[in-house]
């Protein structure tokens, strides 16, 4: 009978409405326990620099209710990935001779003389501080401001074009590692900035998440590649605006490395930094 039908429909939409969406934490419970991993050398490893925001989310996201909905889970992870792409390895002298050899091998045709100026001085602090820093401050700041330099570089305007020309050719020439992908010749010109430029190791099974930021390129998004796949594995994990996180996990043999790149907009891959296996 018709009654039967509507009582029917009416006790199975009542059943649909209470039910309750199942909340999945994959990606929170990876963020914990890389961010537990990381716990256990922070003082060590990384500068305080993020430090105490790490702590504070490391904390808000293992002390997230059993029962939290699906928005507060994602939040937590959120604020959690962005707090581990905050914090700063504590680069070593091999990292300060890796980052002057790559300041010296850039092509100084396509640099302005004053940017050039420079990055010549921080090169020569490097170099001193390299040979004769007693402290890891030293070193630090040697090598923060060997970047800073290569960063700042401000490339030649080229012959008969202006800033504003649509035909401007592009130029991407620009050492990786620096943490800096430049993708133009212009200083408008898209490009992408690492969060890591350090060379690190990570132990088989272990994993790490990059922050690659787009500077000038509102809508791009960079792609994300590692030099062997049979080494690293890959994996998109979040965007925040111009920010891109991507997380790699260590499956090769101890002994071998892979190099990080990205690439934008169709351009020439550019190297970040390179992972070894512990």
């Amino acid at each position: 009978l018709q009654g039967d039908i509507t009582k029917a429909r009416d006790a199975l939409y009542n059943a649909i409405m209470a039910l309750v969406d199942k909340v999945d934490r994959t990606e929170l419970d990876a963020f914990i326990a890389e961010g537990t991993r990381i716990e256990g050398i922070l003082e060590s490893d990384y500068l305080p620099v993020g430090q105490e925001e790490f702590k504070a989310a490391l904390q808000a996201a293992r002390e997230l209710p059993a029962d939290a909905d699906q928005a507060a889970v994602n939040a937590a992870a959120m604020r959690l990935v962005k707090a581990i792409s905050g914090l700063r390895l504590i680069p070593t002298r091999e990292a300060l001779k890796e980052q002057i050899d790559a300041a010296e091998s850039i092509d100084r045709g396509l640099y302005t003389a004053s940017s050039l100026m420079l990055l010549d001085q921080k090169i020569a602090a490097a170099k001193n501080a390299y040979e004769h820093a007693e402290t890891q401050e030293e070193i630090t700041k040697a090598y923060d401001e060997l970047v800073d330099a290569q960063e700042k570089l401000t490339k030649k305007q080229e012959s008969g074009k202006t800033g504003s020309g649509s035909n401007t050719r592009v130029v991407d020439n620009s050492y990786g590692s620096a943490g800096t992908a430049v993708a133009g010749a212009q200083n408008t010109a898209a490009y992408v900035r690492s969060d890591t430029t350090v060379n690190f190791a990570l132990k088989r099974g272990q994993a790490y998440c990059f922050k690659m930021t787009v500077v000038n390129g509102s809508g791009l998004a960079p792609n994300f590649t590692v030099g062997d796949g049979s080494v690293l594995k890959t994996q998109f994990v979040a965007q925040i605006g111009n920010d891109y996180y991507f997380r790699v996990w260590a499956i090769g043999a101890p002994g071998t490395s892979a190099g990080v790149y990205t690439s934008l907009n169709g351009r020439e891959a550019v190297r970040h930094c390179t992972v070894s296996i512990a």
